[in-house]
């Protein structure tokens, strides 16, 4: 599903009521209709249902809810905001429809008096601005926002809350809602932690949109959906076996970090994939085997330090003839040793490659390398390592998540796994995709190696970056959900919730058409 800006989504209407013969009043009418019924969902029959109806066309979207609820029966309450005077065009047509012998009226007056209606309703429905909010809130918006919120009455926001940015997440106050009913597509600053915290259940209603402007992959900027990831899951025929589902070689680990290599094994296993071939220090190696074992072990050279160092030529015709794809970073420290695998790495093979951890800081470091990467690239970096190789600062990138994804995949030409909140992938060509999937619970260390494992296996298996990469992460952010439906994000383990991937597939399975 496309994700839109605010400018977006006005040129979508745009072009659908000058080139599409798409009336706004009937949108205007499918809008109130989607919110109604919304609404309706969330009230008993007698319930008390006050609706704030801004000045524009958000406003007249409640106007038109307001009747159909009133026409159902439900005691509807109306304020328009500030007042209905400034009121044209669909939304004062919607305005002049309002049955005035079913639907009180009120005006704004003063904090006390609103207070009074707030209170004694069952439900708000927020009308009051959609995606023109001009921020920061001036009055009487910023003061209407805040008495809402305090008085904890659930509320149904129409398109976004109130005083939430629909490009950038940002806003203070915000309306938060119980549910937002979103028009036409998602915002994108509705998948930011602000968004996500005030918009509540979101209801995505198309209300008669033209479907190729709404699908239109110029757009540039998705979400992904479970029917979408379903869709992605690699084929597994009943006469396979373990050369069907190919082979990930995983270059990682060190003295200082064995963990981060036997996570990256576990990420691999649990992806599907037929074999896991570790390449690891010699100094580890039993470590890391333990935990592991289904796992086969290329004994890689190790220095005293006990990190990676460049294989013997006959090594390396060994290490990388047969595997499907290679796996290279996690915990391999930044090394000399570490630094010339990665570079006869990247001259050697030109297959499937994820490259992670420190092996993005040696990207970044060296910046010769980033001229052998191509485009069956994998990289995975966290927001420290995505400002080290954009050289910005951390915070610059957060701030800047979509642009900072979309930047880094064309520079460096390969796929580009942006985690965090919200994780973002970008190709060079096809956009950025947002993962709705995840919780805190991955806010640990070496929840990034279980990933990079997990992507391996999936280009092992025969996905194409892009769509393993999507997968990956959708898998294990939806392993992380499943695990704290039955514990606190707070104490769970990160092979805790590698248990739960296979629970994870198993769901996708069910959706996946024949």
């Amino acid at each position: 599903m496309n994700v839109v800006t605010a400018e977006q989504m006005r040129e979508i209407d745009r072009v659908a009521i000058a080139d599409k013969g798409v009336r706004g009043a009937d949108l205007m009418e499918s809008a109130g209709r989607a919110v109604a019924e919304a609404a309706a969902a969330m009230s008993e029959p007698a319930a008390v249902i006050l609706l704030l109806c801004g000045p524009g066309n958000n406003g007249g979207d409640g106007y038109v809810a307001a009747r159909l609820l009133a026409q159902s029966g439900y005691a509807v309450h109306v304020v328009p905001v500030p007042n209905a005077d400034g009121l044209s065009g669909d939304a004062k047509a919607a305005f002049d429809k309002l049955p005035k012998d079913k639907v009180r009226l009120h005006a704004l007056g003063q904090p006390a008096e609103l207070w009074n209606l707030v209170t004694g309703a069952d439900l708000i429905v927020d009308a009051l601005l959609g995606t023109g909010s001009k921020l920061p809130l001036r009055a009487p918006l910023d003061w209407i926002v805040r008495l809402v919120n305090d008085a904890r009455v659930p509320v149904l926001s129409v398109d976004l809350p109130t005083g939430l940015s629909a490009d950038t997440g940002e806003g203070d106050p915000v309306i938060r809602a119980a549910r937002t009913v979103t028009l036409g597509l998602p915002k994108i600053g509705m998948l930011s932690p602000r968004g996500v915290q005030t918009c509540g259940q979101v209801r995505v209603e198309r209300i008669g949109l033209p479907s190729d402007l709404l699908d239109d992959p110029a757009i540039g900027r998705r979400t992904m959906t479970i029917a979408d990831a379903a869709a992605l899951l690699p084929a597994r025929p009943i006469d396979g076996h373990k050369g069907t589902f190919g082979t990930v070689a995983l270059c990682a680990g060190s003295a200082c970090f064995p963990g981060a290599a036997a996570l990256s094994g576990l990420g691999a296993l649990r992806s599907g994939v037929g074999l896991v071939r570790m390449h690891v220090p010699g100094s580890v190696r039993l470590a890391v085997a333990a935990q592991v074992p289904e796992a086969t072990f290329h004994l890689a050279g190790g220095d005293a330090r006990g990190e990676l160092v460049p294989l013997a030529y006959s090594e390396w015709d060994s290490l990388l003839l047969d595997p499907d794809a290679v796996v290279f970073g996690p915990g391999v420290t930044m090394g000399d040793g570490p630094h010339a695998f990665l570079v006869h790495l990247l001259d050697c093979y030109k297959g499937p490659t994820l490259i992670d951890a420190d092996g993005l800081n040696l990207l970044a470091a060296h910046r010769d390398i980033a001229s052998a990467l191509h485009s069956k690239v994998v990289l995975t970096p966290h927001p420290g390592e995505m400002a080290r190789l954009l050289r910005r600062t951390t915070d610059q990138v957060q701030k800047n998540r979509w642009e900072s994804a979309a930047e880094a995949a064309k520079r460096l030409n390969c796929t580009v796994v942006f985690k965090g909140w919200g994780t973002l992938i970008a190709t060079p060509e096809n956009g950025v995709v947002h993962i709705p999937t995840g919780n805190t619970a991955l806010s640990r260390g070496g929840t990034g190696d279980l990933l990079a494992g997990m992507i391996g296996g999936l280009l092992a298996q025969g996905l194409d970056p892009a769509p393993a990469a999507y997968l990956g992460a959708f898998v294990v952010g939806m392993a992380a959900d499943l695990a704290v439906r039955q514990s606190s994000a707070r104490g769970l383990l990160v092979r805790e919730i590698a248990e739960r991937i296979p629970e994870a597939f198993r769901e996708l399975e069910a959706l996946k058409k024949p």
